[in-house]
């Protein structure tokens, strides 16, 4: 009886830890690939993977490519793109920043609110909101247990 009660035992952990390069709690899977706008690189973009329970980021280089830093959740995400000209926006010491609550959308508001009209003020987007609005994108895709290479994106 304690040698089945044993064997039960270690093998509840052998599932419990899994096998193979599996996403861990806290980070995903490997995700990179290209964006290109109009067909040509789209360089300095933001690239947001998201879904219910995990974000992942990552920035295009010069040749559009980019690489999620903590990687995607596998299964199903929304996908949203965003490059401002003359640089991320801001306003009275607020700046882009998803992690601390402050959202494109939020940003917008802050910048409409302060300059008393309703034409947001500074850095314009390039992308188009179809595509840089993380709540209203038009872009998903599905990312396998194992990650994705060439996760392509032409706006």
């Amino acid at each position: 009886m304690i040698r089945m009660s044993i064997l039960c035992g270690f093998g509840l952990l052998i599932l419990a830890t899994g096998c193979g390069d599996s996403a861990k709690p806290g980070r995903g899977v490997p995700v990179s690939g290209q964006i290109t706008l109009g067909g040509k690189p789209l360089a300095d973009a933001d690239v947001s993977f998201m879904n219910d329970t995990f974000v992942g980021f990552g920035k295009t280089d010069a040749e559009g490519n980019y690489r999620l830093v903590q990687g995607a959740a596998p299964g199903k995400n929304k996908v949203s793109i965003s490059k401002f000209e003359g640089g991320p926006p801001q306003i009275a010491g607020m700046e882009l920043n998803p992690e601390a609550g402050i959202d494109e959308g939020q940003l917008a508001a802050a910048q409409m609110g302060a300059a008393g009209s309703k034409k947001p003020v500074g850095p314009k987007q390039l992308v188009p909101a179809d595509y840089s609005n993380p709540a209203t994108t038009k872009l998903t895709t599905e990312i396998g247990t194992d990650g994705a290479t060439g996760v392509n994106f032409d706006l």
